[in-house]
């Protein structure tokens, strides 16, 4: 009796188990899956087909999307063929087909495009990788016209075999992957075609993508790096927009929204001797009037816009000529090239807190900001991408707050004729090279800030210098601090 109680026991612990595992594991989704988007055929080509495989074994059926005479399409087995009329026309026609799962959770939308009457040259592929030690593929070639082949490297042989081309390339003394390119060939007016051909090196090392884009909306994308050597990672510029978490293999690339230009960014993977490039790309808004709108929001939410005095924004409104004294008041607008544009930001006295948003930089019509007299509030530096402001007239940073020196980028401000940054927090030295690229400046105030150093060359040979009233307005700094030779 004990014996059976036990057994009847260990059945139980057994049975509920297995119950508990298959509650807690999750089903992997089923998937469908055709080789190609898009099947191309010569005009006198009048049968084709594609396989058609869903991971649970699902059945499945296909439809026509639309009503094309000269095609005709049924299911056999696993496949999907179809018969086409021949094209007597000079232009290319197009069906499409739906391969839909029973359960109609699945689908899949196939283009199925006839060439016209014209010289044609189809490849069923553009590029082809290839293992390391020496290794083969093949590349279809439908035409009807003569063509022929070559290539840009010498370790790349081929065969010809009717409609199939087989490629054969050498083993590849290198460490890392090599390139090369295949030309097919033709008469006018077909223009030449080719075929990328890359072979792997003596290292391993794989990777899902060279080239990562994001949606202005954000997200996450994960490299998947397959290698038989430690890596590292380098973000090449200076201050990326996006962040990074390896985790072994895998480096997931995660951007926040952009509402601004499109990005560019750049990924360095390095490996033994060998490097890789990563392009991170996202998009973005062209320079326009939404725009400037974005870059007047970043302004308000960055530098206190709920607290400012006498200015009230409505940063849901659009950006017009018309509505800018009452929706976003302190900004002018005008009309540049038909297009709603800020012309002049001007904010003395506003009770401004915070840092300048580097966004500031986007305002590519922008004439005159004054940020004058803010109670040294504006915190930070100025942002290097003011250097972009190519239309800036008049800058006014006075009883700022702000730190840091002038920018560098400062000297592409080629048509600034006034510049009033005293009576702040600014450091020095001032750079050379700056204000010999402002011919135009007629106004400089600089004084009881923290600069220290020489006056650069360019500064004072400036065509304008005796404008200047450098001793006055230049010369006094802080208590502690000052230029070493001042005139």
């Amino acid at each position: 009796m004990k014996r059976t109680l036990i057994f009847c026991l260990t059945i139980m612990v057994i049975v509920l188990t297995n119950c508990s595992k298959d509650n807690n594991e999750t089903p992997s989704k089923p998937t469908l899956t055709i080789e190609r988007d898009v099947y191309e055929y010569l005009n006198t080509d009048l049968t084709g087909n594609f396989a058609v495989s869903i991971s649970d074994n699902s059945e499945w059926t296909v439809e026509t999307l639309s009503t094309a005479p000269w095609f005709g399409v049924v299911k056999k087995d696993n496949q999907v063929s179809f018969t086409m009329e021949e094209n007597s026309a000079l232009y290319e026609r197009v069906a499409k087909v739906k391969v839909v799962s029973a359960d109609k959770q699945l689908s899949k939308i196939v283009v199925i495009k006839q060439h016209g009457n014209t010289p044609t040259i189809i490849l069923d592929k553009t590029l082809l990788k290839l293992l390391n030690p020496a290794d083969n593929g093949i590349v279809t070639i439908n035409s009807n016209m003569q063509w022929s082949l070559s290539s840009n490297a010498d370790w790349l042989t081929w065969e010809i075999n009717g409609k199939d081309v087989k490629i054969m390339a050498t083993a590849n003394p290198l460490d890392g992957e090599r390139n090369a390119v295949i030309t097919v060939n033709a008469e006018s007016p077909i223009f030449n075609k080719a075929i990328t051909v890359t072979q792997k090196g003596t290292v391993e090392f794989d990777i899902n993508t060279k080239n990562v884009q994001f949606t202005k909306d954000g997200g996450s994308f994960t490299l998947d790096i397959q290698t038989n050597q430690n890596w590292t990672y380098a973000v090449l510029e200076k201050t990326p927009w996006y962040t990074l978490q390896r985790d072994g293999g895998k480096l997931t690339i995660t951007t926040p929204k952009n509402n601004f230009m499109p990005l560019t960014g750049t990924i360095n993977i390095t490996y033994g001797l060998l490097n890789v490039a990563v392009s991170v790309k996202q998009d973005g808004i062209q320079t326009g009037n939404e725009l400037d709108r974005q870059v007047l929001i970043a302004l308000y939410e960055t530098m206190g816009g709920a607290g400012w005095t006498g200015t009230k924004w409505d940063i849901t409104a659009p950006l017009t000529v018309d509505n800018a004294a009452t929706k976003w008041s302190g900004v002018t607008v005008a009309n540049v090239n038909g297009v709603a544009r800020v012309r002049e930001l001007k904010f003395g006295g506003k009770n401004l807190k915070g840092p300048i948003p580097s966004a500031i930089g986007f305002l590519s019509e922008v004439t005159t900001i004054d940020f004058n007299n803010n109670n040294q509030q504006i915190t930070g530096m100025i942002p290097p991408s003011m250097g972009n402001l190519s239309n800036l007239l008049n800058l006014t940073l006075s009883r700022s707050g702000l730190t840091g020196t002038i920018p560098v980028e400062f000297e592409r401000l080629t048509k600034l004729t006034l510049l009033q940054m005293h009576t702040s927090n600014f450091i020095g030295p001032i750079p050379s090279g700056v204000f010999g690229k402002m011919p135009n400046l007629n106004s400089v105030e600089l004084k009881l800030n923290n600069f220290t150093g020489n006056l650069p060359a360019d500064f004072l040979s400036h065509p304008n210098f005796s404008k200047w009233n450098v001793s006055a307005n230049t010369c006094p700094q802080n208590a502690g601090f000052g230029f070493t030779k001042c005139p």
